[in-house]
């Protein structure tokens, strides 16, 4: 790679034209062809995960949800770019904290699949916790903005 620093771990790859991190952890931002035939910017998440050979999504991260025998799921603050925000258990490759029993995912979805390339697993568990640490799925979406938890609920019919 013919890197260029930016600020810290960034920097700019000439080869590819891409804004990356020296580790390829997290994503890119760089210009990829649209299938439509034209340039665009796009974020590559988790760079070094390679297109998938038979075409499959190129899965760069999870959301786990945990659901409890009353319908209740699991939620956590977290800091976002703009501010709180109220999520289940999404993670990325990255920051490992993914699904492990090797299981097919129950749904996959795709960010915005005209600017970010990868696409999110989501599972669900269904777990005994006390109801104190759960929401239910619909008072979750009134006061969540994570469109990741979200999207997870709706894909696993849970709105």
């Amino acid at each position: 790679m013919s890197r260029v620093p930016i600020d810290g771990p960034w920097g700019f790859d000439s080869e590819t034209n891409q804004i990356v991190r020296e580790d390829g952890k997290y994503f890119a931002l760089g210009i990829v062809q649209h299938p439509g035939g034209y340039p665009v910017g796009a974020v590559i998440e988790e760079p070094s995960i390679p297109p998938t050979p038979d075409g499959s999504p190129r899965i760069v991260g999870h959301v786990i949800v945990d659901v409890n025998p009353r319908g209740l799921v699991r939620a956590r603050e977290a800091k976002g770019l703009n501010g709180p925000i109220l999520e289940l258990k999404p993670s990325s490759v990255s920051k490992g904290e993914l699904e492990s029993s090797g299981r097919k995912p129950d749904a996959i979805f795709e960010a915005n699949p005209q600017r970010i390339q990868g696409s999110i697993a989501v599972f669900r568990n269904d777990v005994e916790f006390p109801d104190e640490e759960g929401i239910a799925p619909r008072a979750f979406i009134e006061r969540s903005a994570d469109g990741r938890s979200i999207t997870a609920l709706a894909k696993l019919g849970l709105l």
